[in-house]
């Protein structure tokens, strides 16, 4: 038996031994985890589900720009009304995405469309993509960057792109909605008809801190409503 074929084996096995001894018990582990907190805090928990968020939700950015992905470890609540969720998705040639997402259903019309991007320090090519995404965005949404130079700390943190004319902003991205984000950065949120998504980009939160995100999602989507 050749080298080749002996390296060929041991890579098998160890890929094997990867997903059968640590990859899926530690999954499992998760799942569990999620599925006893959320009832503890009187959420329904409906585990992986064959719906894609396109087809439940608005087609929100996250959902539109990538092959879409599945909803998987799915929690939902009805007062208030959202989802939470594992939503992964791939940069070709680069890496895959997975992070917890949770949406909030508001009243239809309440916002104009909008995104709130996170600035973050990545690797070229996933910062490529990311200029890629936004140009994307630009044409098959037709969303526009919106221009928040004049708050130099929320400006260096955030980027905003809005789907119609800047100026329905205003009521929206208030002085005291800017100083919240410059406080609490590294969030992505997007709003399109009654839905409002908020997530960490690359971040799956553990089952130990459900209750701390779903506090902290919940402020996010109240602090629009001044």
């Amino acid at each position: 038996m050749n080298s080749f074929l002996l390296f060929i084996i041991a890579s098998v096995l160890v890929v094997v031994v990867y997903i059968y001894l640590w990859y899926l018990p530690r999954k499992k582990r998760r799942t569990e985890g999620l599925a006893n907190n959320a009832a503890r805090l009187g959420f329904t928990f409906e585990g992986d589900i064959s719906v894609k968020p396109k087809e439940k939700f608005a087609p929100l950015r996250l959902f539109c720009i990538h092959p879409p992905g599945m909803m998987e470890n799915v929690i939902k609540s009805s007062r208030p009304p959202f989802w939470i969720f594992d939503y992964e998705y791939h940069i070709p040639r680069d890496q895959d995405v997975r992070q917890t997402v949770a949406i909030f259903e508001k009243a239809v019309g309440r916002w104009p469309a909008f995104i709130l991007d996170s600035k973050e320090r990545e690797r070229f090519t996933v910062a490529a993509m990311r200029i890629l995404t936004q140009k994307l965005t630009g044409w098959q949404l037709n969303y526009k960057k919106v221009d928040f130079s004049s708050h130099a700390k929320f400006s260096k943190q955030y980027n905003v792109f809005c789907n119609g004319n800047p100026k329905d902003l205003d009521g929206i991205l208030t002085q005291r909605v800017l100083d919240f984000f410059v406080r609490k950065p590294g969030w992505h949120v997007e709003a399109l008809d009654q839905w409002i998504l908020i997530y960490q980009r690359g971040k799956c939160i553990k089952a130990k801190e459900l209750e701390t995100f779903v506090k902290s999602a919940s402020l996010i989507s109240k602090v629009f409503e001044g």
